[in-house]
């Protein structure tokens, strides 16, 4: 396993999965009826194809093949299933799942989010190639060259709505060019929360437009955009955020080929860091700690 001085103890760790397993089987139960349509002839249940999914996620590893290695070597007596499964195997099932990943993350959202009257939203590039593989392959459909401080960056654009204590409320995945103004207005109406509740929205000067304002205004909310050295403390949470994700998910570093590749992966990272949130607060631990827990 990793080295020990920076591993929790195995105990807690399984205790985690457990925590993990527990919600993702009882949410998943609720959001699809048919889940006993051929139980009984899977290797591995629904249930915990989604559980390893987050899982390696939580545990930041990238590789497939890695992942399940390590799963056969560890933990056998928590996914028996996982005994000389193949990596092709377990993507595909992933990738059959997909569509479950974002009610599932949203399933407990209201618990780690609550009724927050500030919001906060911002975008970031993620590159899905390296300049030098951009002309050996036929490129990633979305993607685009963009240009990002003092250089150019070929992937797509993240487009996220985030909550003072640093909890992803929702997102959208877009190709790079796309404005950030276009976007703000799907994303309170992905959040869920209704209008009038985020009675204040904050955003950099990518986010102020005339047209914007009045339009969120109607619905009672109030877009505050100011430059960098005037903008308030509070709306570094959504870089602390973006941070996380990256660091601790490697958002930015997927090995997806493919568009639906791609948002499989990002929508399994977002969900594994709402489902790491809970179990921190099941457990009783800082809400935000996760790489502790599962490294």
């Amino acid at each position: 396993m990793a080295r020990l001085q920076h591993t929790p103890p195995h105990a807690s760790l399984e205790e985690a999965i457990t925590v993990l397993f527990c919600l993702v089987d009882d949410a998943y139960r609720l959001l699809n009826p048919k889940w006993r349509s051929h139980e009984p002839l899977k290797r591995l249940s629904d249930s915990e194809v989604i559980t390893l999914a987050l899982l390696q996620q939580l545990r930041g590893i990238e590789s497939c093949r890695s992942f399940l290695r390590d799963t056969q070597r560890f933990f056998p007596h928590l996914f028996p299933g996982v005994v000389g499964l193949h990596p092709s195997s377990l993507h595909r099932r992933i990738r059959k799942l997909g569509c479950f990943l974002e009610p599932l993350r949203r399933d407990g959202l209201d618990e780690l989010v609550g009724d927050p009257e500030t919001l906060i939203v911002d975008s970031t590039l993620l590159s899905v190639l390296h300049p030098r593989q951009v002309g050996q392959s036929a490129g990633l459909e979305g993607a685009a060259w963009a240009r990002w401080g003092s250089f150019a960056v070929y992937g797509v654009k993240l487009h996220l709505l985030c909550a003072t204590n640093r909890v992803p409320v929702s997102y959208e995945l877009t190709p790079a060019s796309t404005p950030e103004v276009l976007l703000t207005e799907e994303l309170l109406d992905g959040s869920g929360l209704g209008d009038g509740v985020a009675r204040r929205l904050l955003g950099d000067l990518a986010y102020r437009s005339s047209g914007l304002g009045e339009e969120l205004a109607d619905r009672g909310v109030l877009l505050a955009t100011e430059r960098a050295d005037q903008r308030p403390s509070v709306r570094q949470h959504i870089e602390i955020c973006f941070a996380a994700l990256k660091g601790t998910f490697g958002l930015d570093r997927t090995l997806a080929t493919t568009l639906v590749g791609l948002a499989t992966r990002i929508a399994a990272k977002m969900t594994a860091h709402a489902y790491g949130c809970r179990v921190n607060r099941l457990l009783g631990r800082p809400q935000g700690r996760i790489k502790e827990l599962w490294a």
